[in-house]
């Protein structure tokens, strides 16, 4: 009788070969900041203003109110996040959300309003003279 201490779980006598070149940590993501342009954001802080864009249901999608009740996905996607991520641009109370139709399903949507500082941007960018 052989005296197997391991049995079926013994140790591997073949090595894995090792990689060619050692892996290196993944490199921590750079936050991006997005440029905007400013005619792009002056009409979307405007339209912001006049209650125009929302964000659908926690799910960070920026609408576009078509109707009292019905919202379309907003083309001026970026630059509404761009405003979101400079504080230029804040999401309304819970209070204030409201039930619009996307397509054929109905879903919470809560308005965007203009921060303070949005305001102030809006008013300096709307003051500026075209050449």
């Amino acid at each position: 009788m052989v005296n197997d201490q391991f049995g079926l779980f013994a140790p591997s006598t073949t090595d894995t070969p090792a990689p060619a070149r050692p892996s290196l940590p993944p490199r921590p993501r750079k936050r991006t900041r997005s440029m905007v342009n400013p005619g792009v954001a002056q009409d979307v802080l405007a339209e912001v203003q006049d209650g125009r864009y929302g964000l659908l249901d926690d799910s960070d999608r920026v609408v576009l109110f078509e109707d009292t009740d019905r919202v379309r996905i907003a083309t001026d996607e970026d630059a509404v996040h761009a405003l979101l991520a400079g504080r230029y641009v804040e999401r309304c109370p819970a209070r204030d959300t409201v039930s619009c139709l996307h397509g054929a399903i109905r879903r919470p949507v809560s308005p965007l309003r203009l921060t303070r500082q949005g305001r102030n941007l809006l008013s300096r960018w709307s003051a500026l003279k075209p050449y």
